[in-house]
């Protein structure tokens, strides 16, 4: 058999004639597929994922799967819906360690830490891309730098005065320690002063500063199955969960996160 023989037998339209093939009403069809506009997309974001517990993982391509239904009780324990601000040593030190991991580059703008429990976020900006990392604040000997995740990309679009600006919810690798995390942050639109998600069974009230916020939440098992499908809902598999923003005059929305995700 000829090489040309070869890749035929492979081509899935082989059998089809060649006088459809030619026939007016399929060189119409081309015509006007070619004749359409593509329309643009704003481009996907680079990830960067880099769970030190999962790090030997990663190296391979491995994720570590969490159950679907698995209660962590221990990172429930660690972890705070209402975030506090960080201290300007705990700022400093999360800014310098997220910048590194992700070689964002020179930060521009004020960067957004926030604390929950035993848990540091950290949402740096610069001037052509912007990251997001998650921290323990627990050293141990088999890591010294805390346990963590990161993700970067290109900046977020300005989002209208009511709205959102994001990429949706990220699902961390998780672990043995930590287990799973769900992580979000983007842009707020100038009329929005809060942020407050229905996941999980528990109300997450995320950081609003300087026209951007940022939550996250540990995985625990739901009141019900069936709210854990509700909560799960989305495209791609990535949670999408409900998310509730209030405006300057008091008024509240209320839909999925995805409605605001800048990739769909």
């Amino acid at each position: 058999m000829t090489m040309d023989e070869l890749l035929r037998s492979h081509d899935p339209a082989r059998a089809v004639p060649d006088d459809l093939v030619h026939s007016p009403r399929a060189a119409a069809t081309l015509a006007r597929v070619m004749a359409t506009e593509v329309s643009a997309r704003p481009p996907q974001r680079r990830r960067v994922a880099r769970f030190a517990l999962a790090g030997a993982l990663a190296v391979t391509g491995v994720v570590a799967a969490a159950p679907i239904l698995g209660t962590d009780e221990a990172a429930i324990a660690t972890w705070d819906a209402e975030p506090r601000p960080a201290t300007a040593t705990e700022t400093a030190e999360n800014v310098r360690h997220c910048a590194e991991l992700t070689r964002i580059g020179p930060a521009g703008g004020r960067p957004m830490v926030e604390v929950r429990g035993n848990w540091v976020m950290t949402y740096l900006t610069s001037a052509t891309g912007e990251a997001q990392c998650l921290r323990s604040t627990v050293l141990t000997a088999e890591y010294p730098d805390g346990e963590g995740e990161a993700m970067s990309g290109p900046l977020l679009p300005a989002p209208a005065a009511d709205a959102l600006a994001t990429i949706g919810v990220h699902k961390t690798s998780g672990g043995v320690a930590s287990g799973t995390q769900f992580m979000v942050s983007g842009r707020v639109g100038s009329r929005v002063t809060a942020i407050v998600f229905d996941t999980q069974d528990m109300k997450v009230r995320a950081t609003v500063q300087g026209g951007r916020f940022a939550a996250w939440w540990p995985q625990r098992k739901p009141a019900s199955i069936a709210g854990r499908l509700l909560d799960n809902t989305g495209y791609n598999g990535s949670p999408n969960p409900k998310v509730t923003i209030t405006l300057d005059n008091g008024k509240t929305i209320t839909t999925n996160i995805k409605d605001y995700d800048v990739n769909q």
